[in-house]
């Protein structure tokens, strides 16, 4: 909770306890206007949000009571003693849940970014000319983008800091109903500050920076990447994180914001993961051409001649870290690749040793498991129950179907291990979990609730936040920078919960 979130809690619960006894006229006047004061300070400074709802009815009913109470006839009338210490009791009970629910969903701090450079950023609407989007019935409309640039910036204090989700409420909504929870649920999530600013100078501490770019997951926002983004930008890396329209829960362009809901093709795949990771990669490809476009100055931006192009890592979450393993195998540009979690959709067909470095971070609920057994999380045909053969048959078409997509998944995760294997950087964090490696972890203060909703694992979201960050810039650091500071083995010393895994 805030500050004058605590305080205020705290006044009311203090006025609860002085209604016990008989106050004056002025004394009650006092206490409401102590009330009223914390409420409007909070307000003004900290924004008010639906959780501390009963805690402002309070305010707000003492205050009437008080002036009320100045009239001599209301100020002798009696309440009879039991019905006071019911009401007590009740505003005692609810002001509890308003404690519980302010904390169980915090506006929460994001981290500190850990390196020495502001952070800046900027959006680009992109369009490209060479595709049609995938994702729409009538091939008709060119595929737009919507990327978000962190850069290491020259720091000015008379700008603010930008609000989280970049002050998108719709955004936010179609995130959290994506979820199947209610709309309004992370509505107080705009009242957070991030730790960068809209439109700073690039800093000119470097002739150019290193470039990094980042794919969500299906379902998410590139906003909720803003931690890492942010950290890695403080350290030198000018960081490009990618919106996949029709892939994120919403994709806000200057003049509308699209949802995934409105995608209209049916891709005839029970499992269309494969092509949509495709389409990601092509995405990020997009990217990079132009990336190339801004640094030599065709498309106008501060980034020109700023960009190392020689130097491109990629990252990504879920199905993003598909991506970013997709282009390691496939895309000679990129020097270095980190899938955070992401189950992966091709087979490598060439010699690994020409693989881009690649590192995985993956949960210990299931997936670490899955890559030492090298099994699916698909189930073998001859393995189900008959319920189970039926519901698959009627969702692949038929029971080769299945057997075929069952086989080309166990070729997958063969070839991933093979890739880990060679490159020794495959690493997990004791008792994490999938959305504890991208900021969502954060949006539950109550562990209880985060499992309630799916987030399970022991370790606090904050604490394998600041892992996944330590073990994102060091392994960049290594690759794009040459730099052996702050190495990947160092790590397994200074945090405890972070595992190296070998594969056998």
């Amino acid at each position: 909770m805030r500050l004058f979130e605590v305080v205020l809690i705290f006044v009311n619960l203090l006025s609860l306890l002085w209604g016990f006894k008989k106050q004056s006229k002025a004394g009650l006047l006092g206490i409401a206007g102590i009330n009223l004061a914390v409420f409007l300070i909070h307000g003004l400074f900290e924004g008010l949000r639906y959780q501390l709802a009963f805690s402002y009815v309070f305010v707000i009913l003492l205050v009437v009571v008080a002036l009320a109470k100045r009239n001599d006839k209301f100020y002798e009338f009696k309440i009879p003693k039991l019905l006071k210490g019911i009401v007590i009791g009740l505003s005692f009970g609810f002001l509890g849940l308003t404690c519980l629910l302010a904390y169980a969903l915090p506006v929460f701090q994001l981290p500190k970014p850990t390196g020495s450079d502001a952070v800046g950023i900027a959006y680009f609407h992109l369009s490209d000319e060479a595709r049609f989007d995938p994702f729409l019935d009538e091939l008709t409309k060119k595929r737009e983008l919507m990327v978000k640039v962190y850069y290491p910036a020259q720091q000015d204090n008379s700008k603010p800091f930008s609000p989280y989700f970049h002050n998108s409420p719709e955004l936010l909504r179609l995130l959290t109903t994506g979820y199947g929870l209610p709309a309004f649920l992370f509505d107080h999530l705009s009242l957070v500050k991030t730790n960068s600013k809209d439109d700073l100078q690039l800093s000119d501490r470097q002739s150019s920076y290193p470039v990094v770019l980042f794919s969500h997951g299906a379902g998410t926002t590139m906003e909720v990447q803003t931690s890492q983004s942010e950290d890695l930008a403080s350290h030198g890396y000018i960081v490009v994180d990618i919106d996949h329209t029709y892939v994120s829960a919403g994709t806000v362009f200057p003049d509308r914001i699209v949802s995934a809901k409105e995608a209209t093709r049916d891709f005839n795949s029970a499992d269309p993961a494969e092509i949509i990771t495709q389409i990601m990669a092509d995405d990020a490809e997009f990217v990079i051409k132009t990336l190339g476009e801004m640094n030599e100055g065709k498309i106008e931006s501060m980034f020109t001649g700023k960009l190392n192009l020689d130097e491109i890592g990629i990252m990504g979450h879920s199905v993003g870290g598909a991506v970013a393993y997709n282009l390691a195998i496939n895309d000679s540009r990129v020097k270095a690749a980190v899938d955070l979690d992401g189950t992966v959709f091709v087979i490598p067909k060439k010699d690994l040793r020409q693989v881009a470095p690649f590192l995985m971070l993956a949960n210990d609920k299931y997936h670490i498991q899955m890559l030492e057994s090298r099994r699916t999380l698909m189930e073998k045909f001859e393995e189900m129950d008959e319920l189970e053969r039926k519901i698959s048959i009627e969702t692949y078409g038929s029971e080769q179907i299945y057997k075929d997509a069952y086989e080309k998944s166990s070729q997958n995760i063969i070839g991933l291990t093979d890739v880990l294997k060679e490159s020794g950087t495959l690493f997990t964090i004791e008792g994490s979990d999938h959305m504890k490696f991208i900021d969502v972890g954060l949006f539950i203060g109550l562990r209880p609730l985060r499992e309630g909703i799916g987030i399970g694992g022991k370790t606090d979201p904050a604490r394998c936040l600041e892992i996944t960050k330590a073990v994102t810039l060091a392994f960049f650091d290594q690759h794009l920078k040459g730099e052996t500071k702050g190495s990947l083995e160092s790590l397994l010393k200074v945090y405890p919960e972070l595992k190296q895994v070998n594969l056998n």
